[in-house]
């Protein structure tokens, strides 16, 4: 390998992806193991997408071992002769082969350091079955609070009073801490520079009566000189002096104040005083500091019992515990890290620019070990990342791009330059915006061959989402859909804001606020269905109908109470929510997760009470609707038109009213600072140089973090692109926009529909070669309940009885018949694995006893000699979705061959006309899109089952 360190530089869209796509490959043709290769991202999505795109490359290069010429084109394979190739054609199948038989280590750096924490979980105190989940901060707050000491109570009152801070600025400042607590200590909340500094003033009595002294000498020289006592002399406490003292005490001499220009103040007056001030703050700021240090443990504690309490952690906690391993020798490190280092050899990191120092920190030893050359084998090592500094945006939780350049130091280093997602206009506009904006900026050089558009609109604040509504409605007009715009904005707050003013338009739309599931609609929209079940007030019913972007009429809502009233004997929620889901076409994962959920509640009320406490994952994949989410939630994400809305109000950046000052190699802290309001900030910048130089360095870091937010905004755009800057006070006003339009939009849409229609086509045809290693999911029972509902519904061969109970039962048992062919066809489970999954999954439809039946009839089904006969003319694939007349369709079994293609559909009930017709249906378009021969066959699955050619 030519670079086996090797850092990577690669701006948005610049196909880093493939770049450690082709990096794993390279090592596997090199002989390394998939189970020595660590592949780490930021998140499953990534991870997942990661595993996908590699499994794709590997079966594509081993579809083509016989290729030479496209063998030939990969960078790292050289054939010199016939016996070089031969070679090459061995190697390929031997790594094909081995990959699918290996153990894979692609994975988020969240489940790689679970990983390591379940196996020396007992060192930290932590249950090995211990769950992931998000940390619910009302809880630990209830804990935090019964556990308090007097005198930690008496800090906090002392706090909020005196610092004017509430109890949630309190705990959040706390949260802010978390993810900071291993590079600090108590060393850093307080000063030893508070002796010296008192030392060198010579102060001896209490300071503020010290700075009054000065401060009265100063006001009794006016009063000498002038008969009368200025405005700006006023005062007659210390809080009074810091007031109007904000204006002359802040000049390097007294005389230079214009009202104080022919007083004869006492110089040593005056410098001493600033000393005294000087020290006052510091005081203050110690003390402070102090008892945030004091609050911020007694916070870590009830976190611990929390955790104890729950067996849970968070993923922050798992990043903790590991660390604590590691740093207070609770193991051997070099026992732990040869574990690690027994099986791993190379390391492949994504996304480098967000890793924290903690994770930096437990990652370092093995990166370290790998650039010393040092291992545990013989076999050469190597270490590669791969990320963008500029899109480095979560310094707030602990993120630090300098990183990127620390982790590179005796590394190669080599940068992307070109960028395969936005068009030309966009990728123009961006390297226009930030060649002067953003420090070492290297303009990307766009392969796209679309034009693409870009505007860019001022608006006042009162106007801007009217302004956006106008552009999506332009959008619209011209052929856009839904599905292919997102709207970006700064905070959580303008996703809801705008949102319900989108709603009340009529527009269609998507939010995406948190990793709680009840955010999404279709959630919220179950949730204040069920509140109005519960008390009749209507504003949750007009709720309902707005989040399923419904319209309220007379109509709407007479069939609304006709459906409850239909229902009102029901009480339990599952069922309820079941119903209602049936009734308006409920059918998102995440409505059917949330459905999922509620079977542990005996009553609606008990799960109106904690509904609010999920915490599980959204599923947002099936969404439909223009998509508004936060820049920090777009980040990795790209979509065809994008717009970026500006932020309605300047936020304050210090909120958490301290900030850090930063080592000389920007990642170590060296100090801390009490950030106060902005006078007492001004004040003191003149009087503490150091404090002024963290100010200078924080607000540099500050405009850094906006303009990468910024970058990560102006880089999702594949195709057009909208900007609604605000005239005054706006977001993009570092980056000096004004009014402006690249491209024409009409063309850019035109192009767009085109390049949809020819994508439609291709998958459609894709779908009939879709790998037969598919993961066994959840959502493949809900894709086949979709299909199935309408067609098999009213065929089952249950008795009456059941019938009468509704169709449920019948939907349900054929779901349950497609899915066990389908894992013993295609994944080759056993019974008793499929058995477990459907009862686990399905056990609140159908007995257990009804399950068992299915899996006998599929074994006698798959029995058939005629059906054994089919499946061994090809290439078998399970469940194929393709796309007919604009519809969605699915085949049950398709068989592949080099001449014909074979169809199989399941029937669970008796024979009917319209079954035929279905799958004559199927044959013409199998026969379209492979242009091969079709043959269709239904199999009936009563008793022994029937094979019936059509």
């Amino acid at each position: 390998m030519q670079y086996p360190l090797l850092c990577l530089s690669a701006s948005a869209g610049s196909g880093k992806t493939y770049q450690l796509t082709m990096r794993y490959l390279n090592l596997l043709l090199l002989g390394a193991k998939p189970s020595s290769i660590l592949t780490i991202t930021f998140t499953k999505k990534a991870a997942k997408e990661m595993e996908e795109r590699i499994l794709k490359k590997i079966k594509e290069l081993y579809d083509n071992k016989n290729n030479r010429d496209y063998i030939n084109n990969f960078e790292f394979i050289t054939i010199k002769d016939e016996q070089d190739w031969q070679k090459w054609q061995d190697k390929i199948h031997q790594v094909y082969h081995e990959f699918l038989r290996e153990d894979l280590k692609i994975t988020t750096i969240d489940a790689f350091f679970q990983k390591i924490l379940k196996n020396f979980c007992w060192y930290v105190g932590v249950e090995y079955d211990f769950e992931l989940q998000e940390e619910d901060l009302d809880t630990i707050t209830e804990i935090f609070l019964s556990h308090l000491k007097e005198s930690d109570f008496e800090r906090i009152l002392e706090i909020c009073y005196h610092k004017k801070q509430s109890l949630k600025s309190i705990l959040d400042l706390c949260v802010f801490l978390d993810f900071f607590k291993e590079m600090l200590d108590s060393s850093l909340f307080v000063y030893e520079i508070l002796e010296k500094n008192a030392q060198r003033v010579e102060l001896q009595k209490n300071t503020k009566e010290m700075a009054m002294q000065y401060a009265n000498a100063l006001k009794e020289t006016y009063y000498n000189t002038k008969g009368e006592i200025p405005s700006s002399l006023d005062f007659k406490d210390f809080k009074g002096l810091l007031d109007k003292g904000k204006t002359w005490l802040t000049k390097e001499n007294i005389n230079d104040y214009r009202g104080f220009k022919t007083i004869p103040f006492k110089t040593e007056d005056f410098v001493l005083l600033k000393k005294a001030v000087h020290q006052v703050l510091l005081e203050e700021e110690a003390e402070y500091l102090a008892q945030v240090y004091r609050i911020f443990q007694c916070f870590l504690n009830a976190k611990e019992q929390y955790y104890r309490q729950k067996n849970c952690l968070s993923f922050n906690a798992v990043a903790s515990k590991v660390y604590d391993l590691l740093a207070k020798n609770l193991i051997n490190k070099d026992f732990l890290y040869f574990r690690l280092d027994s099986t791993l050899s190379h390391i492949l990191i994504d996304e480098f620019q967000d890793t924290s120092v903690l994770q930096y920190e437990i990652l370092k030893p093995l990166i370290e070990e790998i650039k010393g050359g040092i291992g545990q084998k013989n076999f050469e090592r190597s270490f590669f990342y791969v990320g963008d500094i500029k899109q480095s945006i979560y310094r707030f939780r602990g993120g630090n791009p300098e990183l990127f350049k620390v982790a590179s130091l005796g590394m190669e280093s080599q940068n992307l330059e070109e960028n395969y997602r936005s068009a030309k206009f966009v990728v123009e506009f961006v390297n226009k915006v930030f060649k002067d904006n953003i420090e070492d900026f290297i303009p990307q050089i766009p392969k796209a061959e679309e034009e693409g558009y870009v505007g860019v609109q001022m608006c006042e604040e009162e106007n801007l989402y009217l302004e956006v509504f106008k552009t999506l409605e332009s959008l619209k007009v011209l052929g856009a859909i839904e599905e292919e715009i997102a709207i970006l904005v700064f905070d959580n707050q303008s996703v809801v804001e705008l949102a319900q003013f989108l709603q009340e338009k009529g527009v269609k739309v998507v939010i995406d606020t948190s990793a709680k599931l009840i955010n999404h609609n279709e959630v919220r929209a179950l949730i204040e269905i069920l509140k109005f079940i519960q008390t009749k007030n209507i504003q949750y019913e007009q709720e309902f109908f707005m989040l399923l972007g419904l319209e309220i009429t007379e109509s709407s809502r007479k069939d609304l109470e006709s459906f409850l009233d239909s229902i009102v004997r029901i009480k339990e929620p599952a069922k309820v929510l079941l119903k209602i889901m049936k009734f308006y076409r409920i059918a998102s994962l995440s409505a059917k997760k949330f459905l999922e959920s509620s079977l542990q509640f005996s009553t609606i009320e008990e799960l109106l009470e904690q509904v609010e406490s999920f915490a599980l994952d959204v599923i947002s994949s099936d969404f439909s609707g223009i998509v508004i989410m936060t820049i920090h939630k777009s980040k990795g994400l790209e979509f065809e038109n994008v717009l970026v809305v500006d932020r309605g109000k300047t936020t304050n950046n210090r909120h958490q009213r301290i900030l850090f000052e930063l080592k000389d190699d920007g990642v170590g802290i060296q100090r801390i600072f009490q950030y106060s309001n902005k006078e007492i900030s001004s004040l003191r910048s003149a009087l503490d140089e150091e404090y002024q130089k963290a100010l200078i360095k924080e607000e540099s870091l500050h405009i850094k973090d906006l303009k990468n937010q910024l970058y990560v905004a102006l880089t999702r755009a594949k195709n057009t692109m909208n900007l609604f800057c605000l005239n005054e006070k706006s977001a993009f006003e570092t980056l000096g926009l004004d009014t402006q339009e690249l491209g024409d939009l009409k063309e850019a849409i035109r192009i767009q529909i085109q390049n949809r229609q020819k994508i439609q086509h291709i998958e459609s045809k894709e779908a009939f070669y879709a790998t037969a290693s598919a993961p066994l999911s959840l959502e493949n029972l809900g894709r086949q309940q979709e299909m199935y509902v309408g067609e098999d519904a009213l065929e089952s061969n249950k008795d009456n009885e059941e019938r009468e109970q509704g169709n449920l039962k019948a939907i349900y048992y054929g779901i349950a018949l497609h899915f066990v062919m389908e894992q013993k066809i295609q994944n080759k489970l056993c019974d008793e694995l499929i058995l477990e999954l459907l009862d686990n999954q399905m056990g609140f439809y159908l007995e257990r006893v009804d399950l068992q039946k299915i899996i006998t009839q599929c074994n006698f089904v798959l029995k058939n000699q005629k059906l054994i006969e089919i499946l061994a003319k090809g290439s078998v694939k399970c469940e194929i979705p393709f796309l007919s007349s604009g519809r969605q369709k699915r085949l049950d079994l398709l068989i592949v061959g080099e001449k014909e293609a074979f169809i199989v559909d399941y029937k669970s009930g008796a024979p009917k006309e319209s079954h035929r017709i279905q799958v004559r249906e199927y044959m013409e378009s199998v026969n379209a899109i492979l242009n091969k021969k079709a043959y269709g066959y239904i199999f009936y699955t009563q008793g022994k089952g029937r094979l019936v050619e059509v």
